[in-house]
């Protein structure tokens, strides 16, 4: 077993691989059902301290990991019993009976004068589906989904035909958590990355994390190589990153890669959220952030300032990196001492405006204020210039100058 620690409570595990070649039988079927209902009967009957209870103690881990267990066996004979040319609904049907999935969400009615449960939420509501994606038909990929406190657990296991037999040949899960944050739930989205013609595929996966309370949480994306003869999978890319639970983030794919499209946080303490694409090209083991990144030049400018400058510069102007990374640097330095910091800054979008120089050239002001023992000062504002492309901008230059071209009216005022 190897263990990635990916932040300060998140694990994925990288599981060994287990190959499905065996002829099977009804009877391993049975035997294999019969264990994962008798650990999920174990993770059901868990109690729970109070109604928000996010804490997820060693009894209870130990109970959800061998209830995953458990799972991933049955998924293996499934699969395993299943013809060659099985589509992918025979073999979840099989699960769904198997493993009483699928159930209709029963929505209940507030009762104040009733009780809160306290058990049967580990384990409960049971959620199977196996696909084949339509680009490597190949392929089936099962997840199985069950409740946790405020949530879900989701794993996702992909089997490829080989030899005439299905191998499983990816599995992707949370490891142990201590609180429902680290498990992989609160959206669960993945695709199929095919490798041009060679017939070789990646997978990208993601999955917010739950939580009882907030609409703000953090979401983790990787990009995992399967297994293939004694090599086993690997996660070649790994992105972290916050979200707004608001809204349900959406993963496709697109030419030579994928996008998804999340909520996030602005800059702007007024705005305070923004559309953002994570839109990369996939080659190999090159895993490059392209765009568009933003739907309008507003967001553009504020994602070119909360990302990496590696990333950042991709979308500046050669000529100008030199004096663009100082000025990205002042603002990542800014935004990392905000906790400890005697003056904490605030950031406001102004007015966005046409120049007359050419009708693809933009100024976005962004002004600044300082918080200072509860008062306010007035900081510089900065006027980014940036330029319009296909589907992208391009960052031209930063200063605390305004560009006198740039004297058009607000086309995105704030109201």
């Amino acid at each position: 077993m190897r263990i990635l620690v990916i932040s300060g409570f998140l694990v994925l595990l990288l599981l060994p691989v287990s190959w499905a070649e065996q002829p099977c039988s009804q009877t391993d079927l049975q035997a294999a059902a019969q264990r994962a209902k008798a650990d999920q009967a174990r993770l059901l009957a868990y109690r729970l301290q109070d109604e928000m209870d996010e804490a997820v103690p060693a009894p209870l881990q130990a109970r959800i990991r061998a209830f995953k267990e458990s799972l991933a066996a049955l998924a293996d004979t499934a699969v395993q019993c299943a013809p060659v040319d099985a589509i992918p609904k025979a073999i979840e049907t099989t699960l769904v009976k198997l493993l009483n999935a699928n159930k209709p969400v029963v929505n209940e009615v507030y009762d104040p004068k009733k009780p809160p449960q306290l058990d049967q939420i580990y384990g409960d509501e049971i959620d199977v589906k196996v696909t084949a994606p339509a680009n490597m038909p190949k392929i089936r990929l099962v997840t199985i989904s069950f409740g946790i406190e405020c949530g879900n657990d989701t794993m996702l296991l992909a089997y490829e035909l080989r030899g005439g037999h299905w191998q499983q040949t990816l599995r992707w899960q949370s490891g142990d958590y201590k609180e429902i944050s680290g498990a992989f739930g609160d959206f669960f989205a993945y695709q199929v990355v095919p490798q041009h013609d060679s017939g070789d595929w990646l997978l990208v996966a993601a999955h917010g994390y739950p939580w009882c309370t907030s609409r703000w949480s953090a979401f983790d994306m990787d990009i995992i190589q399967s297994a293939s003869g004694n090599a086993p999978q690997q996660v070649i890319f790994h992105k972290n990153a916050n979200y707004l639970r608001d809204t349900e983030p959406i993963m496709k794919l697109v030419p030579d890669g994928f996008q998804l499209r999340v909520e996030t946080g602005s800059m702007d303490v007024d705005l305070m959220t923004r559309p953002v694409i994570y839109r990369y090209r996939v080659f190999g083991n090159q895993v490059v952030r392209v765009q568009p990144i933003a739907i309008n030049g507003r967001d553009f400018v504020d994602e070119w300032l909360q990302s990496p400058w590696n990333d950042a510069k991709n979308w500046s102007l050669p000529s100008a990196l030199t004096g663009l990374e100082a000025v990205h640097k002042i603002f990542e330095a800014q935004e990392n001492q905000k906790a400890d910091a005697k003056e904490i800054p605030y950031y406001t979008y102004g007015p966005v405006r046409s120049c007359a120089d050419s009708p693809l050239h933009y100024q976005v002001q962004l002004d600044l204020e300082w918080l200072v023992d509860q008062q306010t000062r007035p900081g510089k504002p900065t006027f980014f210039q940036i330029q319009e492309d296909k589907n992208s901008f391009i960052m031209l230059s930063a200063s605390d100058k305004r560009d006198p071209h740039c004297t058009g009216r607000d086309i995105m005022p704030k109201h």
